[in-house]
């Protein structure tokens, strides 16, 4: 059985999901293979809501991947696999952004696709204005300028929740933190986000 794709991959029941999983456990680098295509994309995708590059977020998702393969024995069914995963992929974003951020200054691509959801109002206001792709360029360099001003935590909160889409328990089991420090963490990124993006409201 290959996993589906796009929108299909979140139709998957959790019966399916174990057994890809425990065949992979068992040496099945096939049932593993499964499991990363239904959820590659998704991986990379934080990852590059994370560390703004792309060829950056390439780099990690192959490390984590990785990671996962070799870590894969100590997975105890404990939480959901995709959460298991966001939780070794988010941490390898954190140490990266830390690394990153001891070595220079942060550099936002110029090349990035836009903005996320949280700007749909914000992109959608400039649209019918004649000079809409400077000023869409100009709203989106300052989201960028925005999200590199929070710590890699909360910026991590902010990708997971408004990127992802998981829930506050998903987070918290994700950075293994309480649910009351994810409200917190998100709430403060987006007040930040907020502030920072005052003028283009």
């Amino acid at each position: 059985m290959q996993p589906k794709t796009s929108n299909e991959q979140t139709e998957y029941d959790a019966a399916t999901v174990r057994r890809w999983v425990q065949a992979a456990q068992a040496g099945d680098q096939e049932a593993y293979g499964a499991l990363v295509k239904m959820y590659y994309s998704r991986v990379h995708g934080l990852l590059l809501g994370m560390v703004r590059n792309a060829e950056d977020a390439d780099d990690l998702a192959q490390q984590v991947w990785i990671k996962v393969w070799r870590k894969l024995h100590t997975f105890k069914g404990e939480a959901d696999f995709y959460t298991w995963v966001y939780r070794i992929a988010t941490f390898a974003g954190l140490d990266f952004i830390r690394k990153r951020n001891r070595q220079r200054e942060v550099d936002w691509p110029q090349d990035y696709d836009g903005p996320t959801e949280t700007m749909a109002e914000t992109t959608s206001s400039v649209r019918s204005r004649p000079d809409e792709v400077s000023v869409t360029n100009e709203v989106w360099q300052a989201f960028e300028t925005a999200l590199g001003t929070l710590s890699p935590e909360h910026r991590a909160v902010l990708v997971l929740r408004e990127v992802e889409g998981l829930a506050y328990d998903e987070i918290a089991k994700a950075l293994r933190c309480r649910r009351g420090t994810v409200m917190s963490r998100l709430f403060y990124a987006r007040q930040r986000m907020q502030t920072m993006m005052k003028d283009w409201r």
